[in-house]
């Protein structure tokens, strides 16, 4: 079993309390990008996934997409912005589908969302900082055998 925290887009802010002690707890980190600096001693968190933002500097060994599998889940990471998320979502459900992941999770809209789209499921976690039309959120998840359960989280 896997436990899994998972954020984007809080822009070079400081990750709230509530979200940074949920990653300590955690066994994996996801962050879809947007505020890579703002991360702070999560960056040295061992089961850390990343991946760059709009907003980010490029930096050495992180891309812009990412297959992660976890406890036999796999899903595509990206923050989303070059699958032009905030108009259609069907470009990354087919991306995720052509790597063979069942999840996809992104972020740059800053608004919590869950969509599916012939059978991969879309999460967007919000953002624990700036979010847009939603509660500042994130989302919880544990990985195990195969399976995944997530949840939404409100800060």
């Amino acid at each position: 079993m896997t436990t899994v925290l998972i954020f984007s887009d809080t822009h070079g802010m400081p990750v709230p309390r509530r979200v940074s002690s949920v990653a300590e707890e955690s066994d994996a980190v996801i962050f879809l990008g947007d505020g890579i600096t703002g991360l702070g001693d999560l960056m040295f968190k061992k089961n850390l996934h990343m991946v760059l933002g709009n907003g980010d500097y490029p930096y050495p060994g992180i891309r812009t997409e990412e297959v992660v599998e976890l406890d036999g889940v796999k899903m595509f990471i990206c923050h989303g912005h070059t699958y032009r998320v905030k108009y259609d979502l069907l470009p990354l459900a087919l991306r995720a589908k052509e790597l063979g992941c069942a999840y996809a999770f992104y972020g740059h809209t800053h608004a919590a969302q869950i969509d599916e789209y012939d059978g991969v499921t879309l999460i967007c976690p919000g953002s624990p900082t700036c979010p847009h039309g939603s509660a500042a959120s994130y989302v919880y998840a544990v990985a195990h055998a195969g399976k995944f359960t997530f949840k939404l989280v409100n800060v």
